[in-house]
């Protein structure tokens, strides 16, 4: 994992260090997370719920709903020291309960986790992602995404072995840096195909910002600042 330098939208630039450490980097997962907004680290999906247990015996740290109306479940593969086999048993086994969700049960997720017991699932859902309504079916797709700090190879070969056999389990390799003044800077590459976004998670009060394209944002850790 590389570090270098970070530039935000108002022309700021801090330095940038890899982070290594597990608990921190699932901490700036967690708060890059906002109550009806989207979170777009892997993709665009609205979340509808954090920290859910499932009748599996596996948490899923962040649940969610994609443009396209699927039921998206986010798990983090930080401790590498844990068999690889563990960590796609845990997959499985969310896809597994995720698949099991109904409309209903989504909705009463996404009102606990918003605090607002009156609020509308589709309605949310389309104001987020820019749609005057609701126009996909929910609880009919589901897919899991699975941000790990594994080498690339061993998650080559387990996309493969999970494309082989048609699982909804996309593979993501998550890079972590922290900034000079504390900001954690995250990046998620997906396994065997192009980069997807960049997220940064700052100690000031607005926490999310969008940073661009990966490619950008690479190539701006190579450039020195002027």
């Amino acid at each position: 994992m590389m570090g270098g330098i970070l530039r935000f939208p108002n022309g700021r630039l801090t330095g940038l260090r890899p982070v290594t450490d597990p608990e921190w980097a699932e901490q700036n997962l967690r708060r890059s997370v906002q109550p009806k907004t989207l979170w777009s680290l892997t993709t665009p999906i609205l979340p509808v719920g954090e920290n859910l247990s499932t009748s599996l015996g596996v948490t899923v740290p962040l649940l969610g709903i994609d443009g396209e109306g699927r039921t998206t479940a986010l798990l983090f593969d930080l401790r590498v020291e844990r068999p690889v086999t563990v960590t796609l048993g845990e997959a499985i086994a969310v896809l597994l309960w995720a698949e099991r969700l109904t409309e209903e049960q989504l909705e009463t997720f996404a009102r606990y986790f918003w605090n607002d017991p009156q609020a509308s699932l589709a309605r949310v859902w389309a104001q987020a992602h820019g749609r005057s309504e609701r126009d996909v079916p929910f609880a009919q797709q589901v897919q899991v995404h699975l941000l790990s700090w594994r080498s690339l190879p061993i998650l080559w070969d387990l996309q493969i072995f999970l494309n082989r056999h048609g699982l909804a389990i996309s593979l993501f390799i998550l890079h972590t840096l922290q900034g000079e003044q504390g900001e954690a800077a995250l990046v998620a590459v997906p396994v065997g195909a192009p980069p997807v976004g960049v997220g940064a998670v700052s100690p000031e009060p607005a926490p999310v910002h969008k940073m661009g394209e990966v490619e950008t944002f690479l190539r701006s850790l190579e450039t020195p600042p002027q």
